[in-house]
């Protein structure tokens, strides 16, 4: 098996995992879904901000060197605004590792001094915790939650 095949199951782990976490939140108000939260980066939105930011940001610095600055998570206000973000990172992800090859996983950048493979798998393992970090928020507002193991994603539940 190709370690590129491995990413792109990683990956889509993430996205079906993500999605779970969107059903889940639905339940909530916008106000809810913004209200402080004494933990980590905060509200759920600004844990759902962070994840894209950190993805953007990783993203940028594999195309081009840069790192952007993160999102400001007051500027969104509503859970579509800030699903629509995630959403667009996510896919961002996806589609930029579509196009890879499995030889340029090994690829490092001198200012980056990780491989790709690297800095793939840590997109995946950052949002992986955070995910956790949000399910005990949504279970606190008394939201749906689930178990995240990757055997589940993998055992199509």
């Amino acid at each position: 098996m190709e370690a590129l095949t491995i990413i792109k199951s990683l990956l889509a782990y993430n996205a079906d995992f993500d999605q779970r976490i969107w059903q889940s939140i639905e339940g909530l108000s916008d106000e809810q879904f913004c209200a402080d939260y004494p933990y980590s980066h905060g509200s759920l939105r600004n844990h759902l901000v962070h994840i894209a930011s950190v993805e953007r940001a990783w993203l940028t610095a594999l195309q081009t060197g840069e790192r952007p600055k993160h999102f400001d998570p007051m500027e969104y206000t509503t859970i579509v605004q800030v699903r629509d973000l995630f959403n667009e990172m996510r896919g961002n992800v996806i589609s930029y590792v579509d196009q890879l090859r499995d030889e340029q996983l090994d690829d490092a950048w001198p200012n980056i001094p990780l491989a790709r493979w690297h800095v793939l798998i840590q997109i995946t393992n950052h949002a992986t915790d955070h995910r956790a970090q949000i399910l005990r928020i949504l279970h606190d507002y008394g939201q749906k939650t689930f178990d995240q193991d990757i055997v589940e994603h993998f055992w199509g539940r």
